[in-house]
């Protein structure tokens, strides 16, 4: 519901990014409980760095606004809104340090004449080469910044997974990494290679990730979540919370049947609170943590619902996957002709005879790294319409449900801000780049001023 990052595949490469340009539009508040350091790494509200650093008691004095925090935990919010910055820019552009740093000492190229030298089978060359590549980037990269982000995660309290089994998520991650992304790397080689597609592998590619998309969208939530965190019916442990959301179910006139909640167990590894919804077509679901379940009140949860229920009813999935679909063609365009530029300026330098070669995949990996990041704020923006679509959907579902709609939708986004210490005052450049969910103030200031229900105002998605 309230999230501000990515999901279990953090997509720093192909296919796991192609997966998450589509999935991006109902992550969760802390990018799931499976790795606690995604809510330091990528949660990224914050102020202004200097302002940070001398405004303790400026903030404080903005008691007044509907999203505050108490002192001790405003403090600690504001460091984490520094730090939390550093390490999701940290990790993108270290990223693209790492594969400039591959490429101009010529390790790429010595990588490539390694794999050669191992098979004569192009395919399998491929495989080789990309499967180290990625590891390599993994080690460099993911496991360095999420390390920190966990150490400060469990620091401030967000994360209480212990460091053992940390290293164990993060073992399955690599491991479907290179499952994921090493034949996804192998086949653009393919494709910048063979006759028929040489010309306009990038579109190949983009076609061939439209299925991808989908499939994985629908495969997610029964094949990859359960690898990370446990899954029961909702029902089996909490029957009388079912019974209160079957009230929204009611009040929205969905189709929302119990077998399509569920609980999450993340208390085991994050104090964190979320729901989300999730999958599509016979995958698609609605998830409760079992953090948000115990410790929320039955209005907030209730309002939690409606707010998930708004992105079942507004078909935010679909809306999300046709804009990453659309996306896709687009983007792999802009990195074939960014990798073009770089290989006809620095080719001769990095040891790159042509492209279309092993070594050329890191070139591809070097463009595609950039623009990720500069599309960025793209995808974030259309994050953010759709969850204020969702969160006036959730405020005007609860109507008649709980006794002041403004007081319950505030008194959530109070308990999950605190809950993952959210700055109250983040940086609008930040949350322009960084956020796809609007910022928990903002989302406050709405909530405390919006009342369909009064004379001349007119409800969006239900009538009088």
């Amino acid at each position: 519901m309230m999230a501000k990052g990515k999901r279990f595949l953090r997509g720093t490469r192909l296919a796991v990014t192609v997966l998450a340009l589509a999935l991006s539009s109902r992550t969760s508040h802390a990018a799931q409980a499976k790795d606690a350091a995604q809510a330091v790494r990528h949660a990224a509200p914050s102020s202004s760095y200097a302002a940070q650093s001398m405004s303790y008691p400026a903030q404080s004095a903005s008691a007044a606004q509907p999203y505050h925090l108490p002192p001790d935990k405003l403090r600690k919010a504001i460091v984490l809104g520094v730090i939390r910055p550093m390490l999701s820019f940290g990790a993108e552009f270290g990223q693209v340090a790492i594969l400039w740093i591959l490429l101009a000492s010529g390790f790429s190229a010595r990588l490539s004449d390694w794999a050669s030298a191992r098979s004569k089978r192009g395919w399998l060359r491929a495989l080789l080469f990309a499967a180290i590549l990625v590891a390599l980037l993994f080690f460099a990269v993911d496991l360095t910044t999420d390390a920190i982000g966990h150490a400060f995660s469990l620091r401030y309290g967000i994360s209480i997974e212990p460091w053992p089994a940390w290293l164990l998520d993060q073992a399955k991650t690599l491991g479907l990494a290179v499952c994921l992304e090493t034949p996804a790397i192998a086949l653009l080689y393919g494709l910048m290679r063979w006759r028929w597609s040489r010309k306009r592998y990038w579109l190949w590619f983009a076609a061939a990730s439209v299925p991808v998309v989908v499939l994985g969208t629908f495969l997610l939530p029964s094949v990859i979540d359960p690898l990370f965190n446990f899954f029961e019916p909702l029902a089996k442990s909490h029957p009388a919370l079912v019974e209160q959301l079957e009230r929204v179910v009611a009040r929205t006139g969905t189709s929302i049947p119990p077998e399509r909640m569920f609980l999450m167990k993340a208390s085991d590894k994050t104090t964190g609170l979320n729901a989300y919804v999730t999958g599509i077509g016979a995958s698609k679901r609605i998830v409760v943590w079992d953090t948000t379940a115990d410790r929320m009140p039955t209005d907030e949860i209730l309002f939690t619902f409606a707010h998930e229920s708004g992105h079942y009813v507004l078909n935010h999935i679909p809306q999300g996957l046709a804009f990453g679909i659309a996306g896709i063609f687009v983007f792999f365009w802009a990195v074939a002709t960014t990798a073009e530029w770089f290989w006809r300026r620095f080719g001769a330098r990095w040891q790159i005879g042509e492209l279309a070669s092993l070594p050329g995949l890191a070139v591809i990996l070097l463009a595609f790294s950039l623009l990720q990041i500069a599309a960025e704020p793209i995808g974030n923006a259309f994050s953010r319409h759709i969850e204020h679509e969702a969160d006036v959907y959730g405020q005007e579902a609860i109507h008649g449900l709980v006794a002041d709609p403004q007081k319950t939708a505030i008194a959530s986004f109070n308990r999950l801000g605190e809950a993952y210490l959210d700055d109250p005052n983040p940086n609008p450049f930040l949350v322009f780049w960084t956020y796809n969910h609007p910022s928990t103030q903002t989302r406050a200031e709405f909530a405390e001023q919006y009342d369909p229900w009064q004379p001349g105002r007119t409800p969006r998605f239900f009538s009088k």
